[in-house]
């Protein structure tokens, strides 16, 4: 909007101009020092009463609202685009947001995103929170993988006991188990051949073959009970690392059943708000659903292209708050979504449909603007258009924050986009006042203004308070003026 700022700018010039030869000719053009009556002058301007605005104009911006970004729950690891609302068009309730895989995203209004996934069962009396029954499912079997760690630990202790105990008594001098004894006793009877046998041949009563003989008894005796106790100690061992596992699966069990726990009972505390429900009825009721909600769903998935289930999860809706404009697309059709990626941007950015005006004021100027003041809009064809402050920003970029107007004839807006707009702000107002042309001012010798009031064709001066200047008046104040006298102007 350059040719239009160049005009204000001008417009800035003339006006600033036009108040110094207005001072310049109240200054210079004095009062007669007499009130006395003189013949009336060659033109005239009635006073007025009413409201008296000064006004300060600033160049906006219109367009839509803040951007939202629509990432898509993902079913499964990856899908792909197949289809996205074109760039600039509106979306309204019951239509397709985009389509991955073929499967459509729905969008209905409402506030409350679409959370969780409910079944509408057609012999049930309310929809079932999938989510609910997936916790109670999940806590049941890490009960179930509980006891059989439990049950895998005792095993464990038990047969690390049994090996701890045999091996003690099969290092015991006289052990009490039967494979123990007979393996014990076979070891001493060949220590006493042997010494019988050493004996024998030292008196050079026994070969020595005889001895050598009792020596490989008494090693293969020995070899036997070093295997047993070889064989213990690896049973006890290995019991007490299936015992160790054990504990270490049983505390994991334990620990899920307690974050399970924590899970189903925030599922339970939160399953009796319904506010999903209701949306999902009030949607369905507004598309000219009717019957039982279980038939409602069935039949709205299958006008809308979903598998007719009778559940509705993430995937299926979004939701906002009305209809949606299609600002920009942030991903292509054919483009493979990743669920794992952590740079997975949106599909689409949308806004709402209705169009506002930014306009960024100066820090100095921050008083003229309050949510709630009315401010008038001038559009690139020169039309006006009431709006209505809706917000002032609190943050300051490059001296100025950033007003919000709101536009109620949206109507008014059509065919347009983005567009530069002239925001008129009210600097200061007078209501219920009397005013006159700024040029019907004079200025007395002994101080102050007057102004020539005409009556019967002949003019007299008054002497008159001024107080706001604007838009080419001025407000007065005097016993001698009123609502609907003329006063004297240049010709």
């Amino acid at each position: 909007m350059t040719r239009a700022r160049s005009i204000f700018a001008g417009g800035a010039i003339i006006v600033a101009a036009g108040a110094v030869v207005i001072v310049g000719f109240i200054w210079l053009h004095t009062a007669p020092p007499a009130a006395a009556p003189s013949a009336a002058p060659a033109a005239t301007a009635e006073i007025t009463r009413g409201t008296l605005l000064d006004t300060k104009t600033v160049t906006g911006t219109l367009g839509y609202g803040d951007l939202s970004a629509l990432r898509p729950a993902l079913v499964d690891s990856s899908a792909m685009a197949t289809w996205i609302a074109p760039v600039g068009s509106t979306v309204e309730r019951g239509k397709p947001l985009y389509s991955l895989d073929g499967q459509p995203a729905i969008l209905f209004y409402g506030s409350v995103p679409q959370h969780r996934t409910l079944r509408f069962d057609l012999d049930a009396p309310a929809p079932v929170w999938v989510e609910l029954e997936r916790a109670k499912t999940a806590i049941e079997a890490a009960r179930l993988k509980l006891r059989l760690e439990q049950e895998r630990l005792a095993d464990a202790e038990a047969r690390m006991a049994d090996a701890t105990a045999r091996l003690a008594d099969a290092l015991a001098h006289t052990p009490e188990t039967a494979e123990f004894i007979e393996v014990a006793g076979a070891v001493r009877v060949a220590e006493a051949k042997l010494g019988r046998v050493s004996a024998l041949s030292a008196a050079e009563l026994a070969p020595s073959i005889e001895v050598a003989s009792a020596e490989a008894e008494l090693a293969t005796a020995r070899a036997a009970l070093d295997a047993a106790v070889r064989g213990l100690r690896k049973d006890v061992a290995g019991a007490g690392l299936d015992a160790a596992a054990a504990r270490v699966a049983v505390a994991a069990a334990v620990a899920e059943i307690e974050e399970l726990d924590i899970t189903l009972q925030t599922l339970v505390a939160r399953a009796s708000d319904n506010s999903d429900v209701r949306q999902i009825a009030d949607n369905l009721a507004a598309l000219g659903y009717e019957g039982p909600l279980p038939a409602q769903v069935r039949g709205w998935q299958s006008d809308a292209g979903l598998p007719v289930t009778g559940s509705i999860g993430p995937s299926h809706l979004v939701v906002a708050s009305g209809p949606v404009h299609i600002a920009a697309h942030g991903a292509s059709i054919g483009e493979t979504l990743v669920a794992s990626s952590s740079e997975r941007g949106s599909v689409l950015d949308y806004s709402s449909v209705e169009k506002l005006v930014i306009v960024p004021l100066g820090v100095g100027d921050r008083g003229l603007a309050a949510v709630g003041r009315p401010v008038t809009v001038t559009l690139p064809d020169d039309r006006k258009v009431e709006g209505t402050i809706s917000d002032v920003g609190s943050v300051v970029t490059e001296g100025t924050v950033d007003v919000t107007v709101t536009i109620g004839n949206q109507v008014a807006l059509s065919g347009l986009e983005v567009a530069s707009v002239d925001v008129e702000f009210v600097s200061d107002s007078r209501d219920d006042v009397l005013s006159v042309p700024v040029a019907a001012l004079l200025a007395r010798p002994e101080g102050g203004y007057a102004v020539e009031v005409v009556t019967g064709g002949v003019g007299a001066l008054v002497p008159v308070d001024t107080g706001l200047f604007a838009a080419g008046r001025v407000e007065v104040t005097g016993d001698g003026v009123a609502q609907g006298m003329l006063v004297g102007v240049p010709g």
